[in-house]
C-alpha cells in the first residue's frame, strides 16, 4: 500500500483529478466517496502549505468539498451536484498563459461608426490646444525613425515647461535626462552602472508617489500594473511609443523622445515628451517611482505625459476614474458608496466577474476625514487608492487595496467575522473535520489574519472587506474595457453658457439643453458617457483660477427620456438619471432599451462657468444603433418675450386683478397640435399658463368650460401646456404668477404642427381713454340697471363692469360672487335690439376682473332709431345694496355722454 504523497504540488494535482472523476461518477455512493477523498487530499495539502494566501484558498476548498459531499448525500438529484460543479467554486480564475500572446483574452475596442460633421471636426481641432501646447488627434502610431538619434544630433528636448509646487521647488535639483535621473541620485549616489534606466522590471512592480500630489494618477498606474501582472492582455502597446512588439514592452528611445497616446477632449490625442525628469536634491522623489525597480522608466514617462496635459507636477489630483479614462480609454463609472441606489451584492457579483476576466480596473477614493480619524483608521482623507486584487473567501468579499503613497499607511480596522452555519454531518464528514482539528499544529486563522500576515505585501497594501469599503470610502471608480461592446458612436457638441438669456438650474426648462436621440436596432443595454472637455481659463474670466489654468468648476449629469425621439421641454418625465458630479465624465446605463424605440438623452449642468463649453457624448452597445441630435416634436416654433410689471402682474385666477395679466392671441388656420412653454427669469416665482376660448381678445374672467388646456398646478419658474389636437380658430393665452405683484421677465415658446399667428393683446385700456361712470348701486329687489348713452361723434368703445371692492375691507371674507352681464341696447321693451353683450350673452364672474363687452362703433345718427342704453344685469338680486364699478374705454375724448343709472325693467 502506497503512502500518501507529501508533495504539495502533487496533492493539488490529485485534488484536481478527483474533482474531474466526480463528474463521471455512476452512483451516489461512488460520487460521495470521491468527494470525501478530494476533501481529505485537500486537507493534507493545507497542512503542507506555507503561503498564507495559498492556505486560505485550500481551507476554502476543503469546506466547499465537504459541503458538496453533504449535498450529494442528501439531495435527490445528486447528479446535478456531481456532474455540474458551480463555476464560482474556483477562488481565483486560472491565470492566462502569458507565454503565448495568442492565448491571452483580448477584446477589440469599437471605433466610432458615426461620421462626424465639419462643425464637429473644427471643434475637435480647437480642443487640441491646452496649456499653451497642441495635442493633435491621434491618427497612426509613430514610425521607428522618429526615435533615432542621428550622428552629431542632440537628444530631443521638449519646449514644454511643467510647473512644480512650492514644496517641489524646495527639493528640485533640475531637469535631468533619464540616464541621470533613474534611479534617483539620492538613492544610489555611488556607481550607477547597470542600475537604469530600463523598461524591464526584474522584480514585482511597486509604483508609488512621494513629493507629488497626483495620487489619482499613481493609483491608476498601479491598477493597470496589477491587471497586467495577473496575466491579462497588455494595454501599454497602444499607449507608449516606441514599443517593442516582440518583447511586449516599451522600448528605450535613442533620441530621448517619446510619444504617448492619451484620451481626452473628444478623442485619442498625440502627446510628445522628452525623457527629462525633475530630479531632487534630497531623498524625496518628485516623479513617480518604483520601490522595487527604481530604474524603471516607463511609469515616469506615462506620468509626465499625463501631467503635461493637466498642467504640471503641481497637479492637485482629480479622480482615478478620470485618469484611467485618459490613460487607457476605458469607460469610467463612479459608484457612490453611500448611495441609496447601491446594491452591494449586485455590484460585487458583476465587478468581481469582470475583474477576474481582466475587463475592469478598480480604484477608490475617500471623502473628507478628520486628522484624528486618519490616525485611528489608517486611511487618508480625499485620497485615491488602487484595487490590485479581488477575492471571495469564506463568504467574505475582499479587496486588496494599495495606498500609492511611498510612506502610505494601511487600514487598521477589523473585518466582520463570517458566520458559517454547520449542519449534521455523516460519519465520513465528521472524521474529516476531526482530522482537520487534530492534524494542525496551528489552528486555522481568520481570513484577515492569513492574508494580511503575508510578508510579501508591500507597505501601504492591505485587504479590506466590502462592508468596510462601503463604510470608509466615498466612491469606487470602475473603468470598463470598451471592448465589451461591439458598437460605438460619438457626437461632439458645444454648449454656450455665456448667453444670459439661456438659464440653467434645477427649475429651468430644458429647451436650451443639447439633446440627442439613440435608437437601438435590438433590445438590450446602451451605455452613454458624457465627457466635458478640458479648457483653460482666459484672462479676464471671473473664476477663482489663474489664467491658463484648467477649469474644472461646476457639475454635470445625464438624463434619459422616453419621448418618441424628440426634444423634451421639462424634466418631469425623466426615465433614468445620474447624480450631478464634479468629475469631467458621467456614465448613464440604459439597461432596458427596446428595439426601434428611441430614447432622448440630455446633459445637465449646475454652476458651470458662464462661458463656451465643449463636450463629447459617447454611446456603447452590443447591437447596432443610431445617434443624432434630437429635433422638436412640432415643426413650427415662435418665441415671444414679455414681462409681469406693476400694472400687469395680476396673480392667479382668484385674484381681482387676474385679467390684467399678459395675454396673447394665437390663431391657427387648420387643426394642429399646440405646445405652450412659459418661463420666468425668477427662480422663486410659480407660474401658470392657460389657453382659453377668447377669440384672441382680452379675457376678463375664465369659466371652466372656457379652458381649452392649461399647465395644471402652478410650477416653479416654468410650466408647460400641451394639446395634441386643437381645432382651427383664434384663442387667448393667459400667463400668470401665483401671487399678484410678482414682477419678472418671461418668455413664451409656442410650438405647433402648422403655422400659427401669435401676438400680444394690449393690456386693458391700452391706447384708450378711461371714462369711469358713477357707481351703479343695485337694490335688493332689483337685478338690472341702465344708463342712457348719447354719442356726440363717431366713437369706438367697450365697457367693463365689476363688483366694487372697498379697500378697507378687501382683506376680509369676500362677498358672494356676483354673476354679471353688461350690454349696449338700442330701444326698450319688446322692440329693443341688443347691439353687443359681454361673455357671449352669458352671466360671468364679476368679482375679479369683471366682465367686458366687445368693441363697438357708436354714431350720433343711431339715436334716430331709438335710445341707446348701457345695461348692467345680475343673475340674482343682491341680499343688500350692492355697488358696481363700470368703466368705458374710448378711442377719443368727449365722444359720448352717459346719464345717471336707473332701475330697468324689460
Amino acid at each position: 500500500m502506497s503512502l500518501p504523497s507529501q508533495d504539495l504540488d502533487q496533492l493539488k494535482q490529485d485534488v484536481t483529478q478527483h474533482e474531474a472523476d466526480l463528474g463521471a461518477a455512476r452512483t451516489r455512493d461512488e460520487a460521495l466517496e470521491i468527494a470525501i477523498k478530494a476533501a481529505e487530499t485537500s486537507m493534507r495539502a493545507l497542512k503542507l502549505a506555507k503561503d498564507p494566501s495559498e492556505k486560505t484558498q485550500l481551507n476554502t476548498r476543503v469546506k466547499q468539498l465537504l459541503d458538496e459531499a453533504e449535498k450529494i448525500k442528501t439531495t435527490r438529484d445528486w447528479r446535478s451536484i456531481a456532474g455540474h460543479r458551480a463555476p464560482d467554486r474556483v477562488l481565483v480564475p486560472p491565470v492566462p498563459d502569458v507565454s503565448d500572446a495568442t492565448r491571452v483574452r483580448q477584446l477589440r475596442e469599437p471605433k466610432n461608426s458615426r461620421a462626424i460633421t465639419k462643425k464637429e471636426h473644427i471643434l475637435l481641432l480647437k480642443a487640441s490646444v491646452l496649456n499653451g501646447f497642441k495635442f493633435p488627434p491621434w491618427t497612426t502610431p509613430p514610425t521607428p525613425d522618429e526615435f533615432i538619434l542621428a550622428p552629431g544630433e542632440e537628444p530631443f528636448t521638449d519646449s514644454a515647461v511643467l510647473g512644480l509646487s512650492d514644496f517641489q521647488h524646495e527639493v528640485f535639483d533640475g531637469w535631468r535626462r533619464a540616464a541621470d535621473a533613474l534611479p534617483p541620485p539620492a538613492w544610489f549616489s555611488g556607481d550607477r552602472t547597470d542600475l537604469g534606466p530600463s523598461m524591464r522590471a526584474s522584480r514585482k512592480i511597486d509604483v508609488v508617489q512621494d513629493a507629488a500630489t497626483d495620487c489619482s494618477v499613481v493609483a491608476s498606474i498601479c491598477a493597470g500594473v496589477a491587471r497586467a501582472e495577473r496575466g491579462h492582455s497588455k494595454i501599454m502597446r497602444q499607449v507608449l511609443h516606441p514599443y517593442d512588439e516582440e518583447s511586449g514592452r516599451p522600448m528605450m528611445s535613442a533620441n530621448g523622445k517619446y510619444i504617448v497616446r492619451l484620451n481626452f477632449n473628444g478623442c485619442y490625442r498625440k502627446v510628445v515628451i522628452d525623457d527629462r525628469l525633475p530630479a531632487s536634491n534630497t531623498s524625496r522623489v518628485i516623479h513617480v517611482i518604483d520601490r522595487h525597480n527604481p530604474g524603471l522608466l516607463w511609469p515616469a514617462l506615462l506620468e509626465k505625459a499625463y501631467l503635461k496635459v493637466r498642467g504640471g507636477y503641481d497637479f492637485p489630483g482629480s479622480n482615478s476614474g478620470t485618469d484611467l479614462w485618459i490613460l487607457t480609454g476605458w469607460i469610467p463609472e463612479q459608484v457612490f458608496m453611500q448611495s441609496d441606489d447601491l446594491e452591494p451584492d449586485v455590484f460585487w457579483r458583476k465587478t468581481l466577474a469582470a475583474f477576474n476576466y481582466g475587463d475592469v480596473m478598480v480604484t477608490m477614493g475617500t471623502g473628507k476625514i478628520s486628522a484624528r480619524a486618519e490616525r485611528e483608521i489608517g486611511l487618508a482623507g480625499e485620497h485615491d487608492y488602487a484595487v490590485i486584487d479581488m477575492r471571495e473567501v469564506d463568504g467574505q468579499r475582499l479587496l486588496l487595496i494599495k495606498n500609492p503613497w511611498c510612506e502610505g499607511t494601511s487600514w487598521r480596522g477589523r473585518f466582520k467575522e463570517s458566520k458559517t452555519k454547520r449542519t449534521e454531518q455523516g460519519e465520513n464528514e465528521l472524521a474529516l473535520l476531526s482530522l482537520l482539528d487534530e492534524g494542525d499544529d496551528e489552528p486555522v486563522q481568520s481570513t484577515r489574519d492569513l492574508l494580511n500576515a503575508d510578508e510579501q505585501l508591500s507597505p501601504g497594501t492591505f485587504w479590506m472587506d466590502l462592508d468596510n469599503v462601503i463604510q470608509y470610502f466615498e466612491s469606487i471608480y470602475v473603468n470598463w474595457n470598451p471592448g465589451l461592446f461591439a458598437h460605438r458612436q460619438d457626437v461632439h457638441f458645444a454648449w454656450d453658457h455665456s448667453d444670459p438669456a439661456a438659464a440653467y438650474g434645477p427649475f429651468t426648462s430644458l429647451r436650451a439643453h443639447p439633446q440627442f436621440v439613440i435608437t437601438p436596432q435590438e433590445s438590450g443595454t446602451v451605455w452613454v458617457l458624457l465627457c466635458r472637455h478640458f479648457r483653460n481659463v482666459d484672462d479676464g474670466e471671473e473664476i477663482d483660477l489663474r489664467p491658463h489654468e484648467i477649469d474644472i468648476n461646476g457639475f454635470i449629469s445625464l438624463q434619459s427620456f422616453s419621448s418618441n425621439g424628440c426634444r423634451v421641454l421639462l424634466p418631469d418625465a425623466v426615465v433614468e438619471q445620474s447624480c450631478f458630479v464634479d468629475s469631467p465624465q458621467i456614465l448613464l446605463k440604459l439597461d432596458n432599451c427596446e428595439a426601434g424605440k428611441s430614447v432622448t438623452v440630455m446633459p445637465g449642468a449646475q454652476e458651470l462657468p458662464p462661458v463656451y463649453h465643449t463636450f463629447t457624448l459617447s454611446a456603447f452597445s452590443n447591437s447596432a444603433f443610431a445617434m443624432q441630435e434630437a429635433s422638436d416634436s412640432l415643426s413650427y416654433s415662435q418665441t415671444l418675450s414679455s414681462a409681469w410689471t406693476k400694472d400687469t402682474a395680476g396673480g392667479n385666477a382668484h385674484s381681482a386683478a387676474y385679467s390684467t395679466n399678459p395675454q396673447f392671441s394665437v390663431s391657427i388656420s387648420q387643426k394642429s397640435a399646440l405646445s405652450l412653454l412659459l418661463e420666468s427669469d425668477k427662480a422663486d416665482h410659480n407660474v401658470h399658463i392657460k389657453l382659453v376660448h377668447g377669440k384672441g381678445q382680452r379675457v376678463r374672467s375664465v369659466r371652466n368650460r372656457d379652458i381649452v388646456v392649461d399647465s395644471k398646478d402652478y410650477r416653479r419658474r416654468c410650466c408647460l401646456a400641451e394639446i395634441p389636437q386643437l381645432d382651427a380658430g383664434t384663442y387667448t393665452i393667459i400667463c400668470s404668477t401665483f401671487e399678484p405683484q410678482q414682477l419678472s421677465k418671461f418668455t413664451l415658446l409656442v410650438q405647433s404642427s402648422v403655422p400659427a399667428q401669435i401676438s400680444l393683446i394690449p393690456r386693458a385700456g391700452a391706447g384708450r381713454l378711461s371714462m369711469p361712470l358713477r357707481p351703479a348701486r343695485l337694490r335688493p329687489d332689483s337685478t338690472k340697471l341702465a344708463a342712457p348713452l348719447r354719442p356726440l361723434r363717431l366713437v369706438n368703445l367697450y365697457g367693463v363692469a365689476r363688483q366694487f371692492q372697498n379697500p378697507s375691507t378687501a382683506q376680509q371674507s369676500p362677498k358672494s360672487t356676483p354673476m354679471l352681464k353688461l350690454s349696449i341696447e338700442l330701444g326698450h321693451g319688446s322692440r329693443k335690439e341688443v347691439l353687443l353683450v359681454s361673455s357671449d350673452d352669458e352671466f360671468a364672474d364679476g368679482s375679479a376682473g369683471g366682465v367686458q363687452t366687445p368693441e363697438i362703433d357708436l354714431r350720433p345718427e343711431m339715436l334716430r332709431m331709438g335710445d341707446l342704453w348701457l345695461v348692467l344685469e345680475t343673475m340674482y338680486a343682491p341680499m343688500q345694496l350692492e355697488s358696481f364699478v363700470v368703466e368705458l374705454f374710448l378711442d377719443q375724448p368727449g365722444g359720448v355722454e352717459v346719464g345717471a343709472w336707473r332701475s330697468w325693467d324689460d
